[in-house]
């Protein structure tokens, strides 16, 4: 792999764009995160995610902004290069990975290459009419129907560069440090399903300590088709969740087991990690799975999950909380009209475990109101309740 300041001495940016126009200052942009300042991280970090990934979008400026990020990384591990500050070298490994994982994220799809070259199909002349619109910072290029193939093309350059962006991820699988390794293994997995390639986890497993760091693994595990039924009996309840979530374990009643149960206290999996961790949001991840999986004629058997997730969603919760499993009791009618009446004893129930809880009501057009209109039912507290008495 090319040296960080490499790729930025013979990368052609102005070849490229980011979210404000012409890539022409990605070099100063990026190499802030070269520079002897105790503020390098932040500001160089900054840049990045504001103009070279904007909002989880990917450019074709992202591609060698990437590479460049997975060098400097490599830089760093094999001691070419020493941050500012580097006594707080964790701190600078931490963000490297998670902005490869970030990306890695960004730029998943399912196409094949066939079909990503096929979409990034664009003739010579429009794209150098596009870069020279980007480079006299002409706004009436973004509305040119051209740039669809030259975003395209930046998820196949996405794809083609996971092999090195791996590389560059692969020898912190087994660092000494846990917290290092933890972001190792979520970026290393993500990087995966981007390229479609395959990655040995099997001494992250063994290396794993503590709950946080076995979560991350039985999660990137789970994300890489990977079979997490033996974490189905942990002693943790934690880790049986998040073997649960595992796409490959949906459809099995043991895994539906534990994710109910992890939610009968919808307060306990928000105090499970002390870590952020990149694939579990706490207990929306669990409901939002656990309605996923689950068809309308399963509503009354979550009747219970959900009376214990209404009981403890506030104002601004409840989208997260209440929306997975409400919209699974009350799927879209065809005649799409307000539901005034009919409703089946488990529909009352649901509404029932909305109307008893004071703090879903400010008495003010609400995310509640927003949630329970756009399933065709009241907005007003007593007009919901009269429904739920039928």
């Amino acid at each position: 792999m090319l040296t960080a300041p490499d790729i930025l001495r013979t990368t052609d940016w102005d070849q490229t764009f980011h979210a404000y126009g012409s890539a022409a200052d990605a070099p100063e942009g990026l190499s802030a995160l070269l520079r002897e300042d105790p503020d390098a991280l932040s500001t160089g970090m900054y840049y990045f995610h504001s103009a070279i990934l904007h909002q989880g979008s990917v450019y074709p400026a992202t591609p060698p902004g990437t590479l460049f990020v997975a060098a400097l990384l490599d830089d760093l591990v094999r001691g070419r290069w020493v941050p500012a500050g580097g006594d707080d070298a964790e701190r600078w490994r931490v963000a490297l990975l998670d902005t490869l994982r970030e990306v890695a994220e960004s730029a998943a799809t399912d196409e094949s290459d066939a079909e990503l070259a096929e979409l990034a199909e664009l003739p010579e002349a429009e794209r150098r009419e596009i870069l020279a619109a980007m480079r006299a910072d002409d706004d009436e290029v973004w509305e040119d129907p051209a740039l669809e193939a030259m975003t395209w093309q930046a998820l196949a350059d996405l794809r083609a560069a996971a092999p090195a962006l791996l590389e560059a991820a692969r020898p912190l699988l087994a660092h000494g440090d846990s917290a290092t390794r933890l972001r190792a293994v979520e970026a290393a997995s993500a990087i995966a399903r981007l390229g479609r390639l395959d990655v040995d986890l099997s001494g992250s497993v063994a290396s794993a300590r503590g709950r946080d760091e076995t979560a991350a693994v039985v999660l990137a595990l789970g994300e890489l088709g990977h079979d997490t039924s033996e974490y189905l009996t942990h002693h943790d309840p934690a880790i049986r969740a998040c073997a649960a979530l595992a796409p490959a374990r949906s459809g099995d009643p043991a895994a539906t087991r534990e994710l109910v149960a992890a939610l009968a206290d919808p307060e306990e999996p928000e105090r499970w990690f002390t870590t952020d961790l990149a694939c579990f949001r706490g207990r929306y991840t669990l409901v939002s799975t656990l309605a996923d999986r689950s068809e309308p004629a399963d509503a009354g058997r979550l009747l219970p999950v959900f009376r214990a997730l209404a009981a403890h969603a506030f104002l601004h919760s409840a989208e997260i909380d209440c929306g997975p499993l409400l919209r699974l009791a009350f799927p879209r009618r065809e005649d799409g009209g307000a539901r005034t009446g009919g409703l089946s004893d488990v529909q009352r129930a649901y509404l029932a475990a909305l109307v008893a809880n004071d703090g879903l009501w400010p008495g003010t057009f609400s995310s509640v109101s927003l949630l329970l209109g756009g399933l065709d039912l009241p907005t007003d507290r007593e007009a919901l309740r009269a429904l739920a008495e039928g």
